[in-house]
């Protein structure tokens, strides 16, 4: 769907004769926050959809300081990934894996999360992420990959004004439909009042979606994970 469209459907749902309670720039800010709740539940499903990379060269060093302010004594990204100079497209939202590149690019070492101090010190091949830091328990030399999810995905962030000029903003075009369903309830809250056949639908994209994003990589569920060695098996 374009922006034009979406925009459309969304008025189309609130049905609203008065335009001055539900403006241009109202619709804009609903959608805004609606597109940004299609992106967490399409995350929370798979995270692989959205996710980038970013490589941190370790130098020898234990820690990484995500906010990239030049501390002596802390590896850190090109650009900064946390705090209020984050880009959106840089910033961290949701961290998926940390690991080494081999020769050929592939994956080499994976690290395990891990979700405290004691943990760490147990886990050598281990990382701990808490705050704008990710620790390891040891010094690294490699070059270390991080996958994550950033604030946004896009640069710059869709514009949910009709007429905009750039009017394809997401690739999930066969779901789009659900952010102005998404939306609607931030209308709700607005307008004191709820649809029951909205909430229907969303319920029913919602699992159309989970289908759709579980099962369109049928290779996947072939393989499995030992995360205690780091390595993947078939």
């Amino acid at each position: 769907m374009t922006i034009d469209e979406v925009v459309s459907l969304f008025r189309t749902y609130i049905d609203e004769p008065d335009q001055t309670f539900i403006d241009d720039d109202k619709v804009k800010t609903m959608l805004t926050v609606g597109y940004k709740e299609f992106k967490r539940k399409v995350t929370n499903i798979d995270p692989n959809t959205y996710a980038r990379t970013i490589d941190v060269p370790m130098n020898s060093l234990r820690v990484i300081d995500l906010i990239a302010a030049g501390i002596a004594g802390f590896a850190q990204p090109p650009v900064p990934m946390y705090g209020p100079a984050a880009a959106a497209v840089d910033a961290l939202s949701s961290l998926i894996s940390i690991y080494t590149k081999g020769a050929n690019g592939a994956p080499a070492t994976v690290f395990n999360a891990v979700h405290s101090l004691e943990a760490l010190q147990s886990t050598p091949q281990g990382y701990l992420f808490s705050g704008p830091q990710i620790q390891f328990l040891g010094t690294l030399s490699d070059t270390v990959t991080i996958y994550y999810v950033a604030e946004s995905f896009y640069s710059p962030e869709p514009d949910f004004t009709a007429g905009t000029a750039n009017q394809h903003f997401d690739d999930l075009d066969a779901f789009h439909d659900m952010i102005p369903l998404y939306a609607y309830k931030q209308y709700a809250i607005a307008d004191a009042a709820t649809s029951e056949q909205i909430m229907i639908q969303l319920q029913l994209r919602e699992r159309e979606l989970i289908d759709y994003l579980s099962n369109r990589n049928t290779a996947g569920a072939r393989y499995v994970q030992d995360v205690t060695s780091g390595e993947f098996w078939l």
